[in-house]
């Protein structure tokens, strides 16, 4: 109980720090709207800088301060640029920088990422997930270890959410569900809009990856899915003496790390293919980026076009769909790699047609 009475007050104590860093920062406890966006911008090289003005469609008239030029530039100039333009670019910058929990928690205090409050309340809807493997089901039944993967599938997923969403106020508190298990795994859940539209938003987007990043989800997790599903395997070699185990798994270690390279190389070269056909990024980014590498948010993978269609779709800002595919889009991939061929269906019970990944 002291776990859950935690998470569930952890959202109340990040507004209260927001609330302070309000009173403190400006007089009489104004708002400071621009100060997180300013700095987020100010973070990034200006070939980023460069892309996403040209992306959000704007005139690229940002004061001085803001093209990197931090000697020259005023922070009322850089403040009143970023109220006119902040929401529409922060779609786009959180493409390239994933901020942490208190950026985000001021974003939203701050109105620059709007969100609707009635998602907060709790809806019906129905995950369901389908394998190859569960089409020879018998007598209507399915084998304990396929419930048992699906169940640790939809628990990672909906962790990844509930954690995204705490800056939005949410409850860090698991949904309730009924589970029917024949030809595929239903689970009929209740629990928030967000949760709701945060499922309904990976489940587009994670088929329409450019090509995939080299995420790996919650190892926890990701690793008891399949331990579950290859219990057999685990089971006969728990006669195998201490040696020959150890051997085995070095074995074992060495041929996935050689996967894991061979999948990383074949990734970056056909994601460079098709981000040279589509023309999204400038001839100075993609130099800057061959020259200086960094780990890009998941949603950098994703075509913006499919997240903004998504998005809204689902009740969700685009900024606000940005964020969530960020973090929970690691965690899809990584069940998918333990669990390749997959298909995960969301259907809200109110309206809407199913989505489907796989």
């Amino acid at each position: 109980m002291r776990r859950f009475a935690f998470l569930r007050f952890f959202p109340d104590k990040l507004w209260a720090n927001v609330r302070w860093m309000r009173g403190a920062g400006c007089p009489g406890g104004a708002a400071i709207p621009n100060e997180v966006l300013r700095e987020l911008i100010i973070k990034l090289t200006e070939p980023d800088r460069l892309e996403i003005v040209r992306e959000a469609g704007i005139r690229d008239d940002r004061p001085p301060l803001l093209r990197g030029d931090e000697d020259e530039g005023l922070l009322e100039e850089a403040d009143s640029w970023v109220t006119q333009n902040g929401a529409k670019v922060l779609p786009h910058l959180l493409r390239r920088i994933d901020p942490s929990d208190d950026e985000m928690v001021q974003l939203v205090q701050s109105e620059m990422l709007p969100f609707d409050r009635s998602l907060l309340e709790p809806r019906e809807f129905l995950v369901r997930f389908n394998h190859p493997a569960m089409r020879g089901a018998v007598d209507g039944g399915l084998p304990l270890s396929e419930v048992t993967a699906t169940s640790l599938a939809l628990t990672e997923l909906i962790t990844s959410l509930l954690a995204a969403n705490r800056p939005f106020g949410a409850d860090a508190a698991m949904p309730t569900v009924r589970v029917t298990a024949a030809s595929s795994v239903d689970f009929f859940t209740t629990s928030s809009g967000l949760i709701l539209g945060g499922l309904g938003l990976l489940a587009t987007c994670g088929v329409g990856v450019i090509s995939a990043p080299v995420i790996v989800g919650t190892a926890v997790l990701t690793g008891a899915i399949d331990l579950t599903l290859n219990w057999q395997k685990r089971s006969s070699e728990k006669g195998r003496s201490d040696a020959e185990r150890a051997k085995v798994d070095a074995d074992r270690a060495r041929a996935d790390d050689k996967k894991i390279e061979a999948e990383t190389i074949g990734q970056e070269l056909e994601n460079e293919i098709k981000r040279a056909r589509l023309g999204t990024l400038p001839a100075q980014a993609e130099a800057h980026r061959a020259e200086n590498p960094a780990t890009l948010p998941a949603s950098f993978f994703v075509p913006f076009a499919l997240i903004e269609r998504s998005s809204q779709e689902n009740g969700l800002a685009v900024a606000h769909g940005v964020h969530l595919i960020n973090r929970g889009l690691p965690s899809l991939f990584g069940i998918l790699r333990v669990v390749p061929g997959l298909l995960i269906t969301v259907e809200n019970k109110g309206a809407g047609n199913p989505r489907a990944v796989t």
